[in-house]
């Protein structure tokens, strides 16, 4: 399993929180409330950097939301490998037993299309009360509402983003008020350690192998 690592310096004048976050380019054409979570957040201040590590390994997860909004915080009731190559890991079934949800047998999942991952869920789940979502390295990263009786399907295209603020692990995103000072984070062919820098009028600048 590679192992990912991500460098920021803050080269800003103000305390506060990087945040790492992801987004799925597919979601348009899948999902379309399905939700970022803050995945990785840590504090920094003037002149110090912070490190991030993980490994591109997939997992299913759940919580007892209500409605995923920006601010809510999804906090996983269960998690559960994945493995988008693997026909018996790359589904899971979502379902509600004596008044409590679980990931239930996964023989009751549809299976997705090749390279996906899905989530079919029980007809008793009820609508607005419990979300689901797809997690990296162990942490939730994205997460849509639960609906009764149906198959959520994500692609693990993954799309790497930056942003600076006060950020707490695991809440839903604003992303429409975040564009104007994120930072996408590719990783070059053979590249998997990169170091970024926040700039003093904290706007994102260098992106270099570290």
């Amino acid at each position: 399993m590679t192992n990912y690592s991500l460098t920021v310096k803050n080269n800003s004048p103000n305390s506060g929180s990087i945040c790492v976050y992801t987004t799925s380019p597919d979601t348009q054409k899948i999902q379309q409330n399905l939700r970022s979570l803050a995945w990785f957040t840590k504090a920094t201040n003037p002149n110090s950097k912070v490190r991030f590590s993980w490994e591109l390994q997939y997992s299913f997860a759940w919580a007892e939301t209500g409605l995923l909004i920006p601010g809510v915080h999804f906090e996983a009731g269960e998690i559960a490998n994945a493995d988008p190559a693997d026909d018996q890991k790359n589904k899971v079934y979502f379902d509600k037993r004596e008044d409590a949800y679980l990931f239930g047998d996964r023989e009751k999942a549809t299976t997705p299309s090749d390279g996906a991952l899905g989530i079919t869920t029980s007809k008793i789940i009820p609508h607005g009360i419990a979300s689901i979502g797809v997690g990296i390295n162990g942490k939730a990263a994205l997460a849509v509402d639960a609906t009764p009786n149906y198959q959520f399907t994500f692609i693990p295209k993954i799309r790497y983003w930056l942003a600076f603020g006060h950020f707490k692990a695991g809440v839903v995103l604003d992303l429409n008020s975040m564009v104007r000072n994120v930072c996408e984070i590719e990783f070059p062919p053979g590249i998997y350690s990169l170091y970024v820098e926040l700039q003093a009028d904290n706007t994102w600048g260098l992106v270099k192998p570290a």
